[in-house]
């Protein structure tokens, strides 16, 4: 069992893919008390990209499997569900263009890292807004910057996901193997 936030930060893996994020730095009072709060506290528009991420994956699965003109609709079905997903997206970065994103360096099941030219504190809380483009789906939860290491570029941050719902951080593990699967893909095409 993990005991340390660094420990628990390692439990699951991060892929060093970047993507936008929104971080809002917030007291400790703001941190809702568990997830019921969290789910009330989580804007309807995150709600409803997820909930549609959600649907077009146990939807199309079945129709995988049968046969190759089912196979057809499924990928006409999938493209339709990308244009969709792409709207929600754009509507969904609109919705917080009153906060600067930033990109973050790669992004797991229990956080991310963010580079900044300037050092946040240890120990701030955030509430936190990921973007997962390739997904199209986004992330609403509450961070809190566990480790600060800097060099000659500036700092990076760690960023410990403190309250975030279960089938978020499911989106994020899956969508971070989806990035792996497709950095490898890349990889070999490189080498060929």
């Amino acid at each position: 069992m993990a005991t340390s936030k660094g420990e628990l930060f390692a439990e699951f893996f991060q892929v060093q893919e970047s993507i936008d994020v929104v971080i809002e730095a917030i007291e400790p009072k703001q941190v809702p008390n568990d997830t019921d709060a969290l789910e009330h506290d989580i804007p309807s528009l995150f709600r409803l990209a997820n909930e549609v991420s959600t649907l077009e994956q146990s939807a199309l699965r079945p129709l995988r499997l049968l046969s190759e003109t089912a196979s057809e609709l499924a990928q006409y079905l999938s493209l339709q569900s990308r244009k969709i997903d792409l709207i929600l997206s754009h509507i969904l970065m609109q919705e917080n263009a009153d906060h600067p994103s930033e990109r973050a360096h790669s992004y797991g099941g229990s956080g991310f890292t963010l580079w900044r030219e300037s050092a946040l504190e240890r120990g701030q809380g955030f509430r936190c807004k990921l973007f997962l483009e390739h997904e199209a789906a986004a992330i609403y939860c509450y961070g809190e910057v566990i480790d600060v290491s800097s060099n000659e570029e500036g700092f990076m941050h760690q960023i410990l996901f403190t309250l975030v719902r279960e089938q978020d951080r499911e989106l994020l593990v899956r969508a971070s193997l989806h990035a792996q699967t497709r950095q490898l893909k890349k990889r070999n095409q490189q080498q060929h």
